[in-house]
Parts: structure tokens; C-alpha cells; sequence
């Protein structure tokens, strides 16, 4: 072959192979463009691509309302549990409430159906065609575990509860991402006490699939309160799983005796992670929202540092030497538009500090500065120093409420607005009463009723916050 016909044949070799290359582009990549977006078009260029004839059968159980893909039931002795349970436990009722039902067969020919024999919306015709696709799918691509789920949902459909075993257990094995397998095994690893792996599966959800969170918090609280389980649930979370935060908070919440969750914390606090300042704030916080009001204070308490334990009153940083941490027991800063608030020195007491509040011109969004107290019954005084300058129609007021009706003060300040250049004395008196305030909020509020009183500018400072005994200041 001369060099002429050599060059021919070259380019003749060359094009086939880009053509040839070209095509595998389009009907691969092309493909797997189109399969989430445009499955029936990705089956146009490759008519047995499994992920494409996979998301047809999603679609399909999807119209039929089935069970979200996203875990949504509970274990059967979770929901009996949680069918016991009260406030403030309702939320676990809320999603027992959510578990599905296994589908009823039909009545054997000639008896009527006491109730339906399939779901609302299921379609027969419909749910085969999804089987046939998922079928194909598996056949092109066996080891996919989304096909095995799809399978599994379908045989749940149909009431063949054997063979959903069966195939979602083979699901959960072939891939962590298979979230209803994963639940599936969760839920029966449950109600069989296999709480080992029960724990796997709680785990593997909570790292996977966040919008399971909740689902999964709950069976892991009910493990935590089984004697079985306990030692299990304690091992995993002291290990410091990115789920251990959210837990601590759920079991504070939702635990039959929520003493039991602050004995878990305190496990915590010697390991090579013991709980951060947002684990804590979560924790007291969730104790708080059940009114748990005592036992979040002892909590809080545990870890203080022995400097700051010593100095713990009535009224925590009163003097704001050490930085707030925004537990409720401590200063809770939120500052809002047109405001500075900040610790700063005092240039008249060496290494000393006092609370700044400094507005800017025009209208602020004054959002408080406050602290929980966990004041007995009696009577007392609210005690500071402080000097500024503001002017404005309205200015600053210190109150002092119950936390059940943080609305209604029971004592409060005068106003500040106006100048004092010089360091000057204010107090208040209020009273606790025997009922209906275990706790109470001390909060500093800008007191502006209308849009046109939010204008105001000017700086002040506070210092030496306390809180006084009324009878232990007439015995001094």
C-alpha cells in the first residue's frame, strides 16, 4: 500500500473510532444526564439503563401516595410505648401516628371486605409496570440495592410481608444509602431485640439521611430507657457520633424521667469529648422547655468551672468579668439592628469590666439582654450601678418575670433615659411567689411601644448586677 492510500485508510480508521467514541459520549454520559431529569429520554438512547428505568419506578409508587422514601415508621412496641406517654412526650405520639398498617388481603371469593383491601390510591396496573421496570433494572444491574427497596415497597403494597423481609434485608446489605431498607432493618432489629443492630441501622440513618432525624431520635430514646439497650445506646453515644448533640437534646426532651439524660451527660464530661457549650445549651434548653426548671439548673451547675462554681448567687456575672456563654443561667446576648452590646473595661476600676449598650442614630431593634434564675419564694432586691447618656423618647428598663408568664413582670426598674455622667446607685424590689415560678427571667428591655419611640441614640453602662435576700439584708 503506497503512503497515499496508508493516509486514507488512517483517516477512514480514525473517523469510525471518533464516531465510535462519539456514541459511547452520547449513549453513556448523555444517559446519565438524562436519567434523574428525562428518564423516558435516557431509555430513547439506552433502553435498559437501570438508574433511569429506576426513577420510573420511584414515580410510579411516588403517584400511587405511597410511604415517602424517607423513613417514616415506628417500631410496634415503640408505638405502644408511646401511646402511653404525655406531655410532654406528645411528639413521640405524633410519630407513632405516622406507622403504616400492613395492607389487608382480600376476603376469600364470596365474603364481603370488612375494610380495603389495598391502600388509598394504589393501582394495580400501575404498580405492575413498576415492578416490571425495577425488574429490568436488577437484571441489567444486580447489585444495585435501590431495586431490591423498590421491590420490597411493592411486596409491602401487595401484603407479602415474607417476601419484604426477604428483599429489604438484602437491601440494607448491599448499601448504606438505601434508607428504607436501612429503616426496615432498624425497625424489626427492634421489635426482635436485636438492639446491636438496631443501633447499627439508627446510626447509619442519622449519618446518612437527615430528614429521618426525628424517627430515628425516637426509637434511640426508647433505647436508652430499655435495660437491655441502655449499655448499647450509652456506648455509642460516649464514642461522639455527629448525631450526639441531637440526641442529647431529644432525650432530654422526650425521656420518661429526664434524670436518666443527665446521667448520660454527666458520663460524658470525663471522656476524651465532653460535652461542648452547644451540647450543653441544648441540653438545659430542652430540660427547660418541659419546665424542668431545678434539675436544668443542677445541670448547668456541673459544669462550671470551680472559679466561676464559687461565685455562682442568685444572679449569675453580675459584674460580666467572664465572657457570657449563652446558657440560660448566664447572660443570653441578642443583639439586633443599630445596637452594639459588649463587656468592655472600666476605665476607672483596673481589670474590671461593665456591660455596654450603645446605640447608633436612627431606629434600633433593641432584642434583650437576659438570664435565668432559679430564685426561692420571697421576697428581694435587683441591685446596679450605671452611667450613659441616651436620648430618645423611651430608654432602658430591668424586669424581672416568672419564666411560666414571661409577659407579666413582677418587678422592674425605673426607666433610664437622659445623662448621668457619674457612676450612680438603682434598685428594685419584687417578690417571688409560692406558685407558678420555679424560675424567672431577669432581662434587660428597651422599653418602646411604638415604631417613632424606637429612635433613639446614646450609650450606657451597667455594673455590678446583684440580687438580694430582703431578709438577709436586715440581717446584716
Amino acid at each position: 500500500m503506497n503512503k497515499q492510500g496508508t493516509r486514507i485508510f488512517r483517516a477512514i480508521l480514525t473517523a469510525i473510532v471518533g464516531t465510535v467514541l462519539l456514541w459511547q459520549v452520547a449513549t453513556r454520559s448523555l444517559v446519565a444526564y438524562l436519567a434523574n431529569t428525562a428518564p423516558e429520554a435516557a431509555l430513547g438512547f439506552n433502553s435498559t439503563d437501570s438508574k433511569a428505568l429506576l426513577v420510573l419506578a420511584d414515580r410510579a409508587l411516588a403517584h400511587m401516595q405511597r410511604i415517602e422514601q424517607a423513613p417514616g415508621n415506628l417500631p410496634s412496641q415503640v408505638q405502644e410505648r408511646a401511646e402511653g406517654l404525655k406531655q410532654p412526650q406528645d411528639r413521640l405520639q405524633q410519630w407513632a401516628e405516622r406507622a403504616f398498617k400492613p395492607v389487608e388481603r382480600a376476603p376469600p371469593q364470596g365474603e364481603s371486605p370488612s375494610r380495603p383491601s389495598e391502600p388509598a390510591g394504589f393501582d394495580a396496573t400501575l404498580a405492575q409496570q413498576a415492578r416490571t421496570w425495577t425488574e429490568m433494572a436488577l437484571a441489567n444491574d444486580p447489585l444495585t440495592g435501590r431495586g431490591l427497596s423498590l421491590l420490597g415497597e411493592l411486596a409491602h403494597m401487595a401484603g407479602d410481608e415474607a417476601a419484604v423481609a426477604k428483599l429489604l434485608e438484602a437491601a440494607a446489605g448491599r448499601g448504606i444509602r438505601e434508607s428504607a431498607a436501612v429503616y426496615w432493618l432498624m425497625r424489626t432489629s427492634y421489635d426482635n431485640r436485636d438492639y446491636a443492630t438496631a443501633l447499627y441501622g439508627a446510626d447509619v440513618l442519622l449519618r446518612t439521611r437527615s430528614q429521618a432525624s426525628e424517627d430515628v431520635m425516637a426509637v434511640l430514646v426508647h433505647m436508652a430507657e430499655n435495660e437491655q439497650a441502655n449499655s448499647e445506646v450509652k456506648a455509642a453515644v460516649l464514642s461522639n457520633p455527629p448525631w450526639r448533640a441531637n440526641f442529647l437534646s431529644a432525650y432530654a426532651r422526650y425521656a420518661a424521667d429526664p434524670r436518666a439524660s443527665l446521667e448520660l451527660l454527666l458520663a460524658m464530661r470525663d471522656t476524651r469529648t465532653p460535652p461542648t457549650d452547644a451540647d450543653l445549651r441544648n441540653f438545659v434548653n430542652a430540660l427547660i422547655e418541659r419546665k424542668e426548671y431545678e434539675l436544668a439548673y443542677f445541670a448547668w451547675l456541673q459544669f462550671l468551672p470551680p472559679e466561676q462554681l464559687s461565685q455562682a448567687g442568685f444572679l449569675f456575672n453580675g459584674s460580666f468579668e467572664s465572657t457570657p456563654s449563652g446558657l440560660p443561667f448566664d447572660w443570653v446576648i441578642s443583639e439586633g439592628a443599630g445596637v452594639l452590646i459588649d463587656m468592655v473595661p472600666r476605665s476607672d476600676r483596673n481589670g474590671e469590666r461593665a456591660l455596654l449598650i450603645e446605640f447608633g442614630y436612627g431606629r434600633v431593634d433593641f432584642r434583650g439582654v437576659q438570664q435565668l434564675t432559679a430564685l426561692a419564694p420571697g421576697s428581694y432586691k435587683f441591685k446596679a450601678t450605671y452611667k450613659g447618656n441616651i436620648s430618645g423618647k423611651r430608654g432602658l428598663v430591668w424586669r424581672v418575670a416568672c419564666a411560666e408568664t414571661p409577659g407579666s413582670p413582677i418587678g422592674e426598674s425605673p426607666m433610664f433615659t437622659g445623662a448621668s455622667p457619674g457612676w450612680m446607685d438603682m434598685e428594685f424590689a419584687f417578690v417571688v411567689p409560692n406558685k407558678n415560678c420555679r424560675a424567672q427571667y431577669v432581662r434587660l428591655d428597651f422599653d418602646a411601644r411604638t415604631a417613632s419611640e424606637q429612635l433613639v441614640s446614646g450609650s450606657i453602662l451597667y455594673d455590678d448586677l446583684r440580687i438580694i435576700r430582703v431578709k438577709e439584708m436586715n440581717r446584716s
